[in-house]
């Protein structure tokens, strides 16, 4: 694997057997489909991916940045017992970098597995990548087959919200809260929360509320949710829609 990481992923050549006969095959060559050529590595490779992860990985997991790119992997552990790498999956953040959808591409073309999840409010932003013409773009008519948004209104009317900590309940964060960013003065409480929940954007609030309000708050939203996973103790505390990607995802990876 250090030598497949080693180098170009384009300069990587497969020796396998076949009639008894030894076939090369090099990555990026007409008689293997048209695999990675060095634009995709090049894309590959800023966005954090190996070439032993590119060319063994089971399923590929896209998320938006830094904040999901820290928190998912606690969060995934908590509800499937295992880590992404132990399942086969690897995770990569976009950073609404139009590169990742061409990568994303790639990978749905030469059927290997791959999800994309995106908080539901990142399809309104005026530069965003997950803006529906451009999610068709990529992945065809059928975007809900590879695309998952967080937040979006379920059937039932649940989960009516904008992102991923908007999907955690005012008692989890105040408990939480309470234990990993203790108020000034007296404690959290969940009034404190519920009035946030009108904010533009209720993650951006309770960061500023709890460095404001705390000596020891949060240093930005990665480190803030990356804190609030690694305190849950519980998989019934991870909202449902984040449970069922979770298994959704190692199915993939099955």
């Amino acid at each position: 694997m250090n030598l497949i990481d080693g180098v170009d992923i384009s300069d990587v050549v497969h020796l396998k057997l076949e009639n008894h006969r030894t076939v090369t095959e090099r990555i990026g060559a007409a008689e293997v489909g048209q695999a990675i050529d060095l634009h995709l590595g090049k894309i590959a490779a800023a966005l954090g991916l190996r070439n032993s992860v590119l060319l063994h990985e089971r399923c590929f997991l896209a998320v938006e940045g830094d904040t999901e790119q820290r928190a998912f992997p606690l969060l995934f552990r908590l509800c499937e017992g295992l880590s992404l790498q132990a399942a086969g999956v690897a995770l990569w953040a976009c950073f609404n970098n139009e590169g990742a959808l061409h990568l994303a591409r790639y990978l749905v073309k030469h059927e290997r597995a791959f999800m994309l999840v995106v908080d539901a409010d990142s399809r309104n932003l005026p530069k965003s990548i997950f803006k529906e013409p451009k999610l068709r773009e990529h992945f065809g008519p059928n975007v809900a087959d590879y695309v998952k948004f967080i937040g979006e209104t379920a059937d039932d009317g649940s989960d009516d919200v904008p992102e991923l900590e908007a999907l955690f309940p005012d008692d989890l964060w105040v408990a939480i809260a309470n234990e990993v960013w203790p108020k000034n003065e007296e404690e959290w409480t969940a009034a404190d929360f519920a009035e946030l929940r009108g904010a533009k954007k209720f993650s951006e609030a309770v960061e500023e509320m709890l460095q404001t309000g705390s000596d020891i708050g949060p240093g930005g939203k990665p480190d803030m949710m990356y804190r609030f996973a690694l305190a849950l103790k519980d998989r019934q505390q991870v909202p449902d829609q984040l449970r069922k990607v979770f298994a959704d995802v190692r199915k993939l990876a099955a």
